[in-house]
C-alpha cells in the first residue's frame, strides 16, 4: 500500500523518531479501528510477533497510533503519536456522520 503523507505527519513522525520502517511495522501488525471519519491503527504489546529479534527491534513501538485519512484516491497518513494506553481511547471516539 502506497501511503502519502501530510507535512504534519512527516514532522510528527521525525518527532516521535519513526522511521518509514517502523510505520511499515505497524500497519503490518497493529490493529485497525475506524472511528471519528478516519482509519487508526494501534500497535499494543500483544501485536508485537514473540521473536527476540523482532522485539528488539520494534518493542519501543508498543502503543503507537497511525490516524491515516482514506478519502480521495490512496490513503493519507495524517499523524503518528503514542499512547500505550490509548485503544481504550480510540474505541470511544464517536462515529463520524451519524445521526440519531
Amino acid at each position: 500500500m502506497v501511503l502519502q503523507r501530510t507535512y504534519h505527519a512527516l514532522h510528527r513522525q521525525a518527532r516521535r523518531n519513526l522511521s518509514d520502517q517502523d510505520v511499515h511495522f505497524v500497519m503490518q501488525h497493529g490493529r485497525w479501528f475506524r472511528s471519528a471519519g478516519v482509519l487508526h491503527i494501534f500497535l499494543g504489546r500483544r501485536d508485537i510477533p514473540n521473536d527476540r529479534t523482532i522485539h528488539k527491534r520494534f518493542g519501543r513501538l508498543e502503543g503507537t497510533t497511525l490516524v491515516v485519512s482514506e478519502e480521495g484516491d490512496s490513503p493519507v497518513l495524517v499523524t503518528a503519536y503514542r499512547n500505550r494506553r490509548g485503544l481504550k481511547r480510540i474505541r470511544s471516539k464517536d462515529k463520524y456522520d451519524r445521526f440519531e
